[in-house]
């Protein structure tokens, strides 16, 4: 668990943490691949989302050591299927996204810290949170369904002729 000795502030991201943001995404994209099925040069643009409602960073001793976002996509398959699930419209859902912590930093509790702030602020923004984790990604569909979400259906995407890319849905517990 983090401790106390090198606290972690989360705190809105800015502008001026864009390049910090992107070079502690590709050091997640090397270490573990995520983001999935994307090469190293196709990851700043899976960052670069139009739809970005609302993100933050944790900070530790002045460096980004993780990331968070929801999105408000116009559609989204993920929506789609959440909204579905729950009966709420797409304009009351909210994508918890861009979701990762720093490889040094795993198994410290803060992804789980990170997750809890994302979803925390979804009902001030008039949203539910919900999300997707690819199907593989163990370690990352253990903490949402530790955390109290509710996987709601699955969803497999064809990336391209070869690649087809499987996910669960999950929505937040209820506020």
């Amino acid at each position: 668990m983090l401790t106390q000795d090198a606290p972690v502030r989360i705190r809105p991201k800015g502008e001026a943490d864009a390049a910090a943001c992107l070079e502690l995404l590709l050091r997640v994209h090397a270490t573990d691949g995520y983001p999935m099925h994307l090469t190293a040069g196709e990851v700043p643009g899976f960052f670069t989302p139009e739809h970005e409602a609302a993100a933050w960073v944790a900070e530790r001793d002045g460096a980004v050591v993780g990331h968070v976002a929801l999105h408000t996509p116009p559609e989204d398959p993920t929506l789609e299927l959440a909204r579905d699930a729950t009966g709420l419209p797409l304009e009351r859902l909210a994508l918890l996204a861009r979701l990762f912590v720093a490889p040094e930093l795993r198994r410290s509790g803060l992804g789980r810290v990170l997750l809890r702030h994302a979803a925390g602020q979804a009902p001030g923004l008039g949203r539910r949170a919900v999300l997707d984790v690819g199907q593989a990604l163990r370690a990352a569909v253990a903490l949402y369904e530790a955390e109290g979400w509710r996987r709601v259906g699955e969803l497999h995407l064809p990336l391209d002729d070869e690649t087809m890319l499987d996910l669960w849905v999950y929505v937040s517990p209820e506020s």
